[in-house]
């Protein structure tokens, strides 16, 4: 990663997310077509589909080394636990372990929407559900998953279970009250400076942000914050000067919140990672990012950084 975006991109998922990705309860990474998908369909998303087909066959036949075959050799997969796997042969291992441990499983997948950005990436949305031999459900959740274009073949780079939590653990987005106002960090000669505010009828939460080096601007972007009125979730939307697009799924902890993000980079790099939130204050709350990835290479954990609200 540039040493320009080290601060930047540590707050840069959390308040605009750039850069991310999930996925389906056990069913890992891929969906078929669903009676509702879009058309017509450009031959990178009827591949993609074609790949979600794959992915669902195999799985239903409990075959872990045709779902490996679906993924690039540096990918990462991170179920609804948390649990990050790194490499295709890692998640081909997990994937055996799996069907070992839970035979005649059978998963059924939709794909809610498909974007191609550029020529080699691009990101997949969908839900599932995963049924024992007797038809009854076993597990429910959602996923993005981001392909990239390897060889001319459209392979699963970073993927993300989601389970489908319940009612009572979804954040409202009242629950987010306390972000607004301005905000700021600082570190060297890096800063960052944040602004939360309510709009469209307080309907969605807006954040604008810009990035400081020796005084002058490097990056700034806005992130727009609301729910899914399908599913309930507090999900994010992110946009950057660089170019770059991310995605944030949000979830309320006891004191704070954690923000699944995945997105694409302006040079159409995938990134992945986890943003932790801390209310240590009416003031001041810390930020940690962790299970990062760009372009499907790993980085180490972010530190932790505390972010002040700047006095009225």
């Amino acid at each position: 990663m540039r040493p320009v975006i080290l601060l930047i991109v540590l707050l840069v998922s959390m308040l605009p997310a750039i850069g991310f990705a999930t996925e389906v309860k056990q069913g890992a990474p891929k969906s078929p077509p669903s009676a509702h998908d879009q058309s017509p369909q450009t031959a990178d998303e009827k591949a993609i589909r074609l790949s979600a087909e794959e992915f669902v066959s195999a799985f239903n036949r409990g075959d872990a080394k045709a779902i490996g075959a679906l993924w690039t050799p540096n990918c990462e997969y991170v179920d609804e636990t948390g649990r990050m796997f790194g490499g295709r042969d890692a998640v081909e291992k997990e994937y055996a372990a799996f069907f070992k441990a839970n035979p005649g499983l059978k998963i059924e997948v939709s794909i809610s929407s498909i974007k191609v950005i550029g020529s080699r990436a691009a990101i997949e949305e969908g839900a599932g559900v995963v049924k024992n031999a007797e038809g009854a459900m076993v597990s429910k959740g959602s996923y993005t998953a981001i392909h990239a274009k390897d060889g001319g073949k459209w392979l699963l780079a970073s993927v993300r279970d989601r389970a489908e939590p319940s009612l009572s653990k979804r954040p409202r987005l009242e629950d987010l009250e306390w972000l607004i106002g301005h905000w700021t960090t600082a570190k060297g000669s890096k800063a960052i400076d944040m602004s939360y505010k309510w709009i469209a009828d307080k309907k969605f939460l807006q954040l604008s942000y810009s990035a400081q080096e020796e005084g002058a601007v490097i990056r700034s972007g806005v992130q727009i914050v609301g729910r899914n009125p399908l599913s309930g979730e507090i999900i994010s939307w992110s946009f950057d000067s660089t170019g770059g697009y991310g995605r944030g799924q949000w979830r309320p902890l006891k004191r704070g919140l954690i923000i699944e993000s995945h997105g694409i980079m302006a040079d159409g790099a995938p990134t992945a990672a986890t943003e932790i939130l801390s209310k240590t204050g009416g003031d001041t709350f810390t930020w940690k990012s962790v299970n990062r990835s760009v372009a499907g290479q790993s980085l180490n954990d972010s530190e932790t950084l505390t972010i002040k609200r700047k006095p009225k």
